[in-house]
């Protein structure tokens, strides 16, 4: 399946949250959006990076940092230089190995130059079974019957 049908079926959202934001407000934005990563811009709206659910909670409990407005997402998010990125016209077998040999949960998707979703863990795995259950289906389908010829009675 291409990422262009898993961004028409999960929809164009993308959650941004500024550099300067605390580590609590993000969680609160995640929350409340029920996402799992959020694109960090700074105040010119540059993309300088990601936070996500995992960054936060392993970060701040590696540094003995808490949740409250001391600590900042640009303390712990991942740079933008570093961030993996999909393009609508890839698959979701080429998302998964990404996301696989990259420990990464969540990959921002480009169509052309603008971000115009965030694609998590669970809809590339959603996308990968439903097509594995499609081919699985069309192959019995062919073994029963590899001439096309239905006598149904």
């Amino acid at each position: 399946m291409l990422v262009s049908k898993i961004v028409e079926n999960k929809g164009k959202m993308v959650v941004t949250v500024t550099e300067d934001s605390s580590v609590y407000h993000t969680v609160k934005r995640l929350d409340e959006t029920g996402t799992g990563a959020a694109l960090v811009v700074n105040e010119k709206e540059e993309l300088v990076g990601i936070i996500s659910e995992r960054d936060i909670l392993y970060k701040c409990y590696k540094m003995g940092k808490s949740l409250d407005g001391s600590n900042l997402v640009k303390n712990l998010m991942t740079l933008s230089e570093n961030i993996i990125v999909g393009k609508m016209e890839d698959t979701s077998t080429y998302l998964m190995h990404a996301m696989i040999d990259k420990h990464i949960r969540h990959i921002p998707i480009l169509d052309g130059e603008e971000i115009v979703s965030i694609i998590a863990i669970e809809d590339v795995l959603r996308a990968v079974l439903e097509t594995s259950e499609s081919e699985a289906k069309l192959l019995r389908e062919y073994i029963k019957n590899p001439f096309g010829v239905h006598a149904y009675k």
